[in-house]
């Protein structure tokens, strides 16, 4: 009260306050980095390592497992999983919470540089890859694809030379990359025929080629009393003294590299492939430094490549493919729309109450200086602007005014009585002080358990959290400095009496009765009344529980543009998929309704995304190709093509998740399959199930994938004095595509040395039973006579949870799906393993138990937290109930919104319960507040409970239609719906609409039955 008194008297000491945030909150909106997501460390690395051509199995073997043996004797390890596939190893790392993520990665590199050392020949260097989210993989900065009608080597080399260099100077740029286009290399092709023909190596050619780029200290020279180093080095002027190299001699005849090998200059093969409308791409990929400004470093990469673009060669073009900084520009201009749009909304429910234009004005400050004080806040606690910090203030603006509303109502009730305006801004405000601040801390309490939350539920929402939060507390502050100090000065100048406030009050005094009458008819039936708020909980939740989509994530995006996808089989090489996806552009290239084909093909897949021009964007046109495209891919076979965009999507070919999976672990391989075997047997007996797979997964990584297995007899290679080391490098010559991994100069350049068999990727069974070796007396033997060649299927994916095999055991089952869930547990139950192993079920879902599981436990601490809260302020374990009962309350309008709306109930939904959980209450506690007043005051309780409803009617209102209509925007505009926060606004809508009315019937009856007075009275 003293703080209240002291404000109220120093009105320009309130002002200079005021000018103080502003400035501050202006300066400090400056210097906050702009990102389109937040700047955190997930506790979590994966480390990526290529063999090219090498089976899941020996992947497994030889470079999955010493690289988890390594990750898990790293600092705060949590756990280690990984995916061995063919040519790849992936090894998740997870590590305790609070882990410095850039001394855990570096410690990982010295580790992994020891377990390097005794990889197999051809495993490249492991990367290591720090984890992003799925909602936070935003792609690159800024890319660009570079095309043209000229070779793509030559457009690759202009990128690296003339545009990575440039862009690598500006100011808040950390790295840009090329990727796309062929490299130049030289290669050496030698003819198999003609290297035993003359009875030469592989390895004395390579040998050659080592001595073309010695370089080496020999010694040093003094010359007039000074030092300098001899270097040795040989590098041949051109490509014929590669040519005209000695091998060796033959009966006086020199044999060169140029009689066994054509020597000439190529392109390295693609591993990836870009094409804009049919042209060869390259892309440029630019990423900026953490925690700069996105929208000005974008702006200055921008500036320089207009300055590079004039410069380009004729037929070179740039174009554009992602922009975060668009987004941002796009979030900002969206959340300026809809702040202007709640500001609109919350001034004329302001006006309709209050009936003049001043109060409205002053009331609506009060977000304007809440949100600068916040953006200090923000400043100081080292937070910067995102998309969820955003969002926050955006999702608050609406409880930004709520504070403020009680304060001013109350004190213009006051003044109403004959109090001066200090009297009645002194006793006003102090009246609602504490349940004020008691229904702020409830709320602000919602949000303390997301301090608690792991994994990335935390990264989601302790943000989103601290915004809230963060702006609810200052509103506070606000709506106890400033709401006062402007309300004495405005009634200061008004007349004493029946003011113009006061008439918009006795306006709606017709109102007030009007629900007094109705509140009377529900505190004579409270049995009644409670029936039928159990009947509507009851219904609204058969509802929800049986029509509402709980979980799912998935989406394709904005119906902008059309998407074809083809996944091939593993194994599958670039030049078999490409085929496909130039198949398809043949049939969008040129067409004049089609603005853009963007192609992108790897070995295993290919996407194109189909851009249309504006004119027939919004017409039946797209709707008409996108049936044409999926004609055509019903005819494809042998590949996965999907067609998404503009309605359902459609898949072909693929493998369509099973109805149930069963998860295997066990940490030895073959018990693993034993026992996925054995339980897929058992499965097949039952009648209702089909199509059991006991290697499931739900890509192609899970199609049948074969290796060719050589069985060496050792016996027979005694006989032919030969050695496994000879037969395995004879046969490595004729099948690895580079031989000889040396990079040389050569007309002033450094350029890869590419050295391999001729027609090596054209080798097949028939050509490597027939393949010659030659014995240590130079005899010789056709392979197949000392071992036999076989194939073998074997598993495309192997999967390790904490060093323990996972295998996946899917089915369909005939039947309702409950009675195949039941079944699905009995059958786990049924078997009995031996210790070490476990079978459980498979999880697929967005939101795992886990995650359920902190909800869960999030929503039950909030709704503690409130307890204690309004326990507090009411002084009594009793009446808290009562304000409790308002979150079932709410929960009906949840299930209702939810089921009319059919939107899917998602994790972002869970969290707006939990924000409801402190929202809701809040209107019960200046109720119930009020009521305890009353009856402190001598009234009894049925004139204390229609009088205090009467008295609180109008500020419940306005504070509930002014957070209501604030959130809409969120909802209503533009993309809404795509966006990660349309869930939960909807959850508080729907909420906050059932209990603002429910609260106004309901809460006085419960009030009434919990209350120990009326049993007295």
């Amino acid at each position: 009260m003293n703080f209240i008194k002291l404000v109220i008297k120093r009105p320009t000491a309130v002002a200079m306050a005021a000018l103080a945030i502003l400035f501050t909150g202006l300066a400090s909106l400056g210097h906050l980095p702009l990102e389109l997501t937040p700047n955190v460390s997930f506790p979590k690395l994966s480390v990526v390592t290529r063999w090219p051509d090498t089976s899941p199995e020996t992947m497994e073997a030889f470079v999955t497992s010493p690289i988890e043996a390594v990750a898990n004797t790293v600092t705060n390890v949590r756990s280690v999983n990984s995916i061995s596939e063919e040519g790849q190893s992936a090894v998740d790392i997870e590590f305790n919470r609070g882990t410095h993520m850039d001394f855990a990665a570096m410690e990982l590199s010295e580790k992994l540089s020891l377990v390097r050392e005794n990889f197999p020949y051809g495993v490249l260097p492991p990367q290591i890859q720090k984890y992003v989210p799925k909602e936070f993989q935003t792609g690159r900065f800024l890319s660009y694809h570079l095309t043209g009608n000229v070779p793509l080597a030559k457009i690759r080399q202009y990128a690296l030379s003339h545009i990575r260099t440039s862009l690598l100077s500006i100011e808040g740029v950390a790295d840009v990359q090329v990727f796309g286009g062929q490299d130049p290399e030289l290669q050496i092709e030698i003819d198999p025929q003609k290297l035993r023909t003359f009875g030469l190596s592989v390895q004395q050619i390579t040998s050659v080629l080592h001595d073309l780029n010695v370089r080496l200290a020999s010694g040093k020279i003094i010359r007039e009393t000074r030092q300098y180093d001899l270097i040795a080095q040989n590098p041949p002027a051109n490509i014929q003294q590669i040519r005209n190299r000695i091998l060796t001699s033959r009966r006086g005849s020199l044999i060169r590299v140029g009689d066994v090998a054509a020597v000439h200059f190529g392109t390295r093969l693609p591993r990836s492939l870009t094409r804009i409308n049919g042209n060869p791409a390259v892309v440029i990929s630019i990423e900026k430094e953490i925690g700069t400004n996105t929208i000005k470093v974008a702006d200055r990469v921008f500036n320089r490549l207009a300055q590079l673009k004039k410069n380009f060669p004729p037929g070179l073009r740039l174009i554009k493919e992602r922009d975060q900084s668009q987004k941002i520009r796009k979030a900002l201009s969206r959340l300026s729309s809809r702040a202007i749009f709640s500001i609109a909304v919350i001034f004329l429910i302001l006006l309709l109450f209050l009936r003049n234009l001043i109060s409205p004005i002053v009331i609506l400050s009060s977000i304007f200086f809440s949100v600068l004080l916040t953006i200090n806040l923000f400043y100081f606690a080292h937070v910067g602007l995102n998309l969820l910090t955003l969002a926050g203030l955006a999702l608050g603006f609406g409880m930004l005014v709520d504070n403020s509303i009680v304060v001013f109502d109350n004190i213009h009730r006051c003044y109403g009585h004959g109090l001066t305006p200090l009297e009645a801004a002194l006793k006003g405000t102090g009246d609602v002080a504490l349940p004020i601040v008691a229904s702020t801390l409830t709320t602000v309490a919602a949000f303390i358990p997301f301090l608690y939350l792991t994994g990335e539920l935390r990264i989601y929402y302790l943000p989103f959290a601290l915004a809230v939060g963060l702006s609810l507390l200052s509103s506070l502050l606000v709506a106890f400095t400033l709401i006062p100090s402007l309300t004495v000065q405005i009634l200061k100048h008004k007349a004493h009496g029946p003011s113009q406030i006061l008439k918009s009050t006795v306006n709606l005094q017709e109102t007030s009765m009007g629900y007094v009458r109705f509140l009377a008819f529900f505190l004579r039936h409270k049995g009644f009344t409670i029936f039928v708020t159990l009947l509507l909980f009851a219904g609204s939740y058969y509802l929800f529980d049986r029509y509402v989509t709980k979980g799912r994530i998935w989406s394709w995006g904005e119906d902008t543009y059309l998407l074809v996808t083809i996944r091939m089989p593993t194994g599958s090489e670039i030049a078999r998929t490409d085929s496909l996806a130039v198949f398809f552009e043949s049939k969008l290239v040129g067409h004049p309704n089609i603005d853009k084909t963007y192609t992108d093909v790897y070995p295993e897949y290919a996407r194109i995304e189909i851009q249309f021009a504006p004119a027939v964007r919004y017409t039946a046109f797209p709707l008409i190709l996108r049936d044409r495209l999926i004609n055509i891919a019903t005819q494809i076979g042998g590949a996965n093509v999907g067609v998404f965009g503009f309605g359902q999507g459609f898949t072909r070919g693929g493998v369509t998740a099973p109805s149930f999976s069963i998860e295997v672990l066990g940490y030895n391989f073959n018990e693993v399959r034993h026992i996925a075997e054995k339980l897929g047997k058992k499965l097949k007996r039952n009648p209702r199930i089909r199509n059991v797979n006991t290697n499931a997964s739900f890509w192609w990584s899970g199609s049948n994938l074969f290796e060719t297995v050589l069985h060496i007899d050792l016996e027979k290679l005694d006989r032919f004095h030969l050695t496994v080391e000879q037969v395995l490098q004879d046969i490595r010559s004729y099948l690895q595509e580079n031989l000889s991994w040396q990079r040389i100069r050569l007309q002033g350049r450094e350029i890869d040395i590419r050295l391999k068999m001729r027609h090596s990727r054209e080798f097949s069974m028939a050509d490597l039973k027939r393949l010659i070796l030659t014995d240590s007396q130079k005899e010789q033997v056709r392979l197949s006579q000392v071992a036999f060649i076989g194939q073998r299927q074997v598993m495309a994916r192997i999967v390790r949870k904490n060093q323990q095999y996972q295998r996946l055991v899917s089915f369909e089952f005939r039947g309702p799906w409950q009675m195949g869930d039941k079944y699905l547990d009995e059958i786990i139950k049924s078997f009995s393993l031996l210790p070490g192993y476990k079978m459980t079920r498979a999880k697929f879902f967005f939101l795992q138990e886990t995650e359920k599981r902190q909800i869960y436990w999030v929503m039950a601490f909030s709704l503690l937290l409130v307890y204690m809260v309004t326990a507090g302020l009411f002084e009594s374990l009793v009446y808290p109930f009562v304000v409790i009962l308002t979150v079932p309350m709410a929960l009906i309008g949840v299930f209702l919104i939810f089921y009319l709306t059919g939107a899917n109930f998602d994790r972002s939904a869970y969290i707006g319960v939990i924000l409801l959980a402190g929202i809701v209450v809040n209107n019960a506690i200046v109720l119930v507040d009020h009521i305890n007043s009353l009856r402190r005051k001598g009234l009894v309780l049925p004139d204390a409970i229609i009088q205090g409803a009467r008295d609180r009617v109008r500020p419940i209102l306005m504070t509930s239609l002014t957070t209501i209509l604030g959130l809409f925007p969120l909802v209503l505009f533009g993309e809404a719906q795509k966006g990660i926060w349309y869930a939960l606004s909807l959850s508080t809508i729907g909420g906050l609409v059932s209990s603002t009315l429910l609260v106004l019937i309901v809460i006085p009856v419960v009030y009434v039955i919990f209350s120990k007075s009326y049993i007295e009275e």
